[in-house]
């Protein structure tokens, strides 16, 4: 039988309208359009502006299943693809879906993309052309089996799948909506989805996506409401609770109290003992400083008489005059000062006057001699410049050589030393590169090092694998590791760290069974601890894991296999895959269930696939790193599809069992790395000598060319040390000429005038030199006797102190002596001082026990002691022993009333109770005002969101209960709001569970029926079929979506209802104006309803289709037999 990808023989496909076949260049054969099949009407050729924007216009195939080649160019409103089963049909839909960039899971046909290349092909491709309201875009799809890659093109050029989905977004294409593309083996879906997911899905293909977003916003501030309404109610009861647990306290507070009371009264009488002690030394200590208060009397006086207090004011006043004296003499000592200072000053004036004087004749003179220095000037030049002409007869200038040798030497020299020094550079270039290489190289090799001491660690393997997959699933884990005590059973660690693979060789296969998302689940052992695990890490730490719990799951001993073992062995199985895991028992339970691992054979090698298939009808298997999976047709004559996909035998998860073929690897490879970095490190050491012996020679060559051209210098400036010699000899002999003709020319003009101006000029200046000195003579006469005035005065000072300090050395010795009186008397206080310290020490203890007993008292208490003394002031305290007899009663009183237990612990307790029910009261009130600022927000977003949702729910209720009369049958469409429990003060609606809101489709197909809700079992499949296309005909008139696509929707209905349903299909998609529809269909019922608008796509493929077939011919005798 053929798989999927495979035929017996080649299969040609018949597609599409009329199909003319024609031989290429190449030889080979293809069926390319002609025209449409619709009763000999229409056009095969639309233009781009009949098509809606994101419609499909043209759709071309190339090794793609079935297909080697195939090109459909659909109608820009209804398209009928028809054809038998297996022809290849839904390979169109599946085309579409996967050329516009969909995922492969949405056909539920193959998990990779390279499977969907034809058998015997390498690379495959999908090319749609999509027009864009303004013109077209081609997206093509490239697929590879090798590396299960796939490339993309838009228009022709290399582009990326985010830029295809952008693209698609744009022109509102919404694959993944099953009200917009609902492909065969996704009808069953439509009948189960919820009513939640069906309004999603609705507000998806009407476009409205702000319906989605208001929809998504209202769960949100539910939930926070919710939130806080909670947080409020908690707080409020814990509020009151506190409250009523206060009140209860208070009591204690007061006996409490009470008994502080009591012990005040203690208190007091404890305070009047040292009271009473006190007072009975009193009297002793007031004698003593009377004694005390006499003799400082005495002290005072002898120490404040008269006499002492006369000489001290003699005393100041002398040491007052002494110091205005002393002011006095230090004036007059800087006035003599400043006099002399000035005195010095006319002085230098004077000194200076001189000198210039001396100046003005010493010029007076010079200008005479001048002349006869001129005279003698001349002489000299004139015998000196016929020396110098004599010598410059003898000395010839130096004779020109030519020097374009020693040029040309230069230039070599430079030339070479250029050279070098690039050399040099190069040299120094290379030197760097090979130390920051050989840095690389050693970084590298403790890198890999690094890398092969991690291979070692088996733990640490398995969870950076894990790690790499999931991070989430390692924060949960260590979430378990710390929180077992939680959970009433063992909970087991994600299943990839619990099973182990007995061996490695068969870990990549059963990861592919198992997959990569079942490794990483954690398993219970029950559904308590299932809940617990959900509510702690899924929706408390919002960690994206997997959990399920093995309660009702039954272990594989109890499951059995569908074919012994023995038999598996002859076909080349080593066995199930059960066989080779080791796991807990809960957790090879839940693998049983969920991956069926205990019906899945495995082979590392090939194995006979006929018998696999005829045989044992074997569902699926894994042989020789290849996956099969047997699917048989639910039509015709059922016929039976192997799908294959090539598996990955390296695991990523099941590796930690035993060192695998990758980590092997792994360590070879980095091995051979280090191996060859170290040899990299001992060529770049070898070459660093090299470079370094270079260097040296090349700067050995360096330092002698710099030499040279040392020498040519020296011989260069030493030729032209004598040319400038000689020219300066001959301008040393024109500037002598020139000198001596201007000494000739003054000579000439006369110097006679001269000396003349220069005597007047100078006896000018002696004029007015001889008036300053004058006038400076005077200051100076002026300064000089007031410095002596000045002098004589600080004399006469001087005497007057010294009287002045004899006067006071007196007074201060008839101090001493009255000194040595008030010690005498001070000697007199200190005994008295003594005696009243006694006295005053008794007192003080006294007193202090008094305090030592009263400073712990409080306010209220002390003032308890003064009422009680006054309260005895009429009468006499009694003795101290009499007192203490009177605080012992009372103490024992107090002992009997404690004995209740309470403690001072509780007004504290009480207080921060009282504290704690401020902050809670206020807590509460912050929360109230946060509830009404999200109930606000809710109340706004549910405004937009339900009157235009349901606007549109009651537009499609009323399409579908017309479509449902048309057939005679009962149809409705509603909005179903639903409630979380929870109402509040606005209302006591409770339906604001938004996201359980949903679409609810309800119909009636039988008389006296009443409604009913369509799911998968109420209604028959061919019910469902047609609630399905007439609620997806509801849509049309709605729907955003440039296209539309339904899939063998017909299947299951009776004909009555398949032509009904096709006759409201025909008048909804052929309207003007609607969007594009496709309907797929293996089988038709004659005479169905034709709208000019419709296009009908037929495809003939099989094994037994002639290799040329005339289908105008065909046409053509088929209008004749009708």
């Amino acid at each position: 039988m053929p798989r999927m990808g495979q035929t017996k023989v080649e299969q040609k496909p018949r597609v599409v309208d009329e199909l003319v076949d024609s031989e290429s260049e190449s030889g080979e054969r293809e069926l390319k359009i002609s025209r449409p099949l619709a009763n000999g009407t229409g056009s095969a050729v639309h233009r781009a502006h009949e098509y809606r924007a994101g419609a499909i216009m043209h759709i071309s195939l190339t090794n793609f299943i079935t297909y080697d080649r195939i090109d459909v160019s659909p109608g820009p409103h209804m398209n009928m693809i028809i054809g038998p089963n297996g022809t290849g049909k839904s390979s169109i839909v599946c085309a579409i879906a996967l050329g516009l960039g969909e995922n492969t899971s949405v056909m539920k046909r193959a998990k990779d993309i390279s499977e969907f290349v034809k058998h015997g092909h390498e690379h495959g491709a999908i090319e749609i052309t999509l027009a864009t309201g303004s013109g077209s875009v081609k997206i093509k799809r490239e697929m590879a089996r090798q590396g299960n890659k796939s490339t993309w093109r838009i228009d022709g050029r290399g582009s990326t799948f985010a830029e295809v989905q952008r693209r698609t977004r744009e022109l509102r294409i919404q694959v993944n909506n099953l009200c917009q593309f609902l492909p065969q083996d996704r009808v069953v879906e439509f009948s189960k989805m919820s009513a939640q997911d069906l309004l999603k899905q609705t507000q998806a293909a009407v476009g409205r996506e702000d319906l989605q977003q208001l929809q998504e916003e209202l769960v949100k501030r539910r939930a926070q409401e919710r939130q806080a309404m909670g947080e409020a109610a908690r707080l409020r009861n814990d509020t009151e609770t506190l409250r009523k647990q206060n009140a209860l306290l208070e009591r204690d507070v007061q006996r409490w109290q009470e008994m502080q009371t009591a012990e005040s009264q203690i208190r007091v009488l404890t305070a009047l003992v040292p009271l009473t002690r006190y007072a009975e030394v009193k009297a002793a200590h007031d004698a003593a400083k009377q004694a005390k208060n006499a003799a400082l009397a005495a002290f005072l006086q002898t120490r404040d008489s008269t006499e002492a207090n006369d000489l001290q004011r003699q005393m100041d006043e002398l040491e007052a005059q002494a110091a205005g004296r002393e002011r006095a003499r230090r004036a007059a000592g800087d006035e003599r000062l400043a006099k002399e200072k000035a005195v010095r000053h006319q002085v230098t004036t004077l000194e200076r006057l001189e000198a210039d004087n001396k100046e003005l004749q010493a010029e007076l003179d010079g200008v005479r001699s001048q002349a006869q220095r001129r005279r003698e000037q001349i002489a000299a030049l004139r015998a000196e410049v016929a020396r110098l002409e004599a010598a410059l007869n003898e000395d010839q200038p130096p004779e020109e050589e030519d020097d374009s040798s020693a040029r040309r030497a230069a230039r070599e020299l430079g030339e070479r030393k250029l050279q070098l020094t690039n050399e040099l550079v190069e040299v120094g270039d290379e030197q760097k590169a090979l130390m920051s290489s050989g840095r690389q190289v050693s970084a590298d090799i403790e890198r890999r090092a690094a890398q092969l001491r991690g291979l070692d660690d088996k733990a640490l393997r398995q969870r950076e694998a894990l790690r790499k997959a999931s991070e989430d699933s390692v924060r949960a884990l260590e979430w378990l590791e710390q929180n077992r005590d939680k959970f009433s059973q063992h909970v087991f660690s994600p299943v990839c760290l619990e099973a182990s693979v007995r061996d490695a060789r068969y870990a990549g296969p059963i990861e592919a069974v198992v997959g990569s998302n079942m490794l990483r689940t954690f398993v219970t052992q029950c559904d308590a601890d299932y809940y617990v695990f959900t509510r702690e890490v899924i929706d408390g730490l919002h960690l994206r894991v997997s959990v399920v719990s093995s309660a009702g799951h039954r272990a594989p001993s109890e499951l059995g296999s569908t074919h012994p073992r023995e038999t598996l062995a002859e076909l080349g199985f080593g066995g199930y895959i059960v066989d080779f895991l080791e796991a807990p028992r809960a957790v090879l339970a839940v693998l049983c269930s969920r991956a069926k691992i205990h019906e899945v054979p495995l082979a590392l090698g090939p194995v006979d696939h006929s018998a696999c298939e005829q045989r044992l009808g074997l569902r699926e298997y894994i042989a020789d790193g290849t996956r099969y999976t047997l699917m048989r047709g639910r039509y015709g004559s059922h016929a039976s599809t192997v799908t294959t996909a090539r598996i990955s035998m390296q695991p990523r998860l099941l590796g930690g069992g035993g060192e695998s073929d990758e980590v092997r690897a792994t360590r070879e490879r980095l091995g051979s790395e280090i191996d060859k970095l170290r040899d990299t490190q001992t060529s770049n050491e070898a070459q660093m000598k090299r470079l370094a012996s270079r260097d040296r020679t090349l700067r050995d060559a360096h330092r002698q060319i710099e030499a040279q051209e040392a020498e040519l210098r020296e011989a260069r400036r030493a030729r032209a040390d004598a040319v400038q010699r000689w020219e300066r000899q001959h301008v040393h002999v024109r500037t002598k000429r020139a000198q001596l003709q201007s000494l000739e020319a003054d000579t000439r003009r006369g110097s006679d005038g001269e000396v003349a101006e220069a005597k007047r000029r100078v006896e000018q200046g002696k004029r007015e030199n001889a008036k300053d000195r004058a006038k400076c003579l005077a200051l100076a006469a002026t300064n000089a006797t007031a410095a002596v005035t000045a002098l004589h005065a600080l004399a006469r000072g001087g005497l007057a102190g010294f009287r002045d300090t004899r006067a006071l050395a007196e007074h201060r010795a008839a101090m001493a002596r009255l000194r040595e009186a008030v010690e005498e008397a001070q000697v007199e206080l200190e005994r008295a001082t003594d005696a009243f310290n006694m006295a005053k020490a008794a007192a003080r203890n006294a007193l202090d026990d008094t305090r030592a007993v009263t400073e712990d008292l409080t306010e209220e208490e002390r003032e308890a002691v003064r009422n009680e003394q006054e309260r005895r002031s009429g009468t006499s305290l009694g003795t101290s022993d009499e007192l203490e007899t009177e605080l012992t009663t009372c103490r024992q009183r107090l002992s009997m009333a404690a004995s209740s237990g309470v403690s001072s612990a509780v007004i504290a307790q009480f207080a921060e109770r009282q504290k704690k029910l401020a902050s809670m009261v206020t807590q509460v009130q912050q929360l109230e005002a946060e509830l009404l600022r999200v109930r606000r927000r809710k109340r706004h977003a549910r405004d937009q969101w339900e009157q235009p949702l349901v606007d549109v729910v009651a537009k499609i209720s009323e399409k579908f209960r017309a479509m449902f009369d048309h057939i005679d049958c009962l149809g409705e469409v509603s909005l179903r709001k639903a409630g979380d429990g929870f109402t509040t003060e606005e209302s006591s609606v409770d339906d604001e569970d938004y996201n359980n809101w949903g679409i609810e489709i309800r119909v009636a197909f039988r008389k006296n029926e009443a409604l009913q809700p369509l799911d998968n079992h109420r209604q028959s499949g061919g019910e469902r079929a047609v609630s399905t296309i007439l609620y997806l005909q509801a849509l049309q008139s709605l729907v955003a979506a440039p296209f539309r696509v339904v899939d063998e929707i017909n299947q299951g209905m009776d004909e009555r209802n398949e032509r009904l349903v096709h006759s409201l299909i025909v008048d909804s998609a052929c309207q003007q104006g609607s969007s594009q529809y496709f309907l797929i269909t293996p089988k038709l019922l004659p005479d169905l309803d034709y709208h000019p608008l419709m296009k009908v796509l037929c495809i003939f493929n099989g094994e037994w289709q002639p290799e040329s077939f005339n289908f105008g011919k065909y046409i053509s005798n088929a209008r004749r037999s009708a």
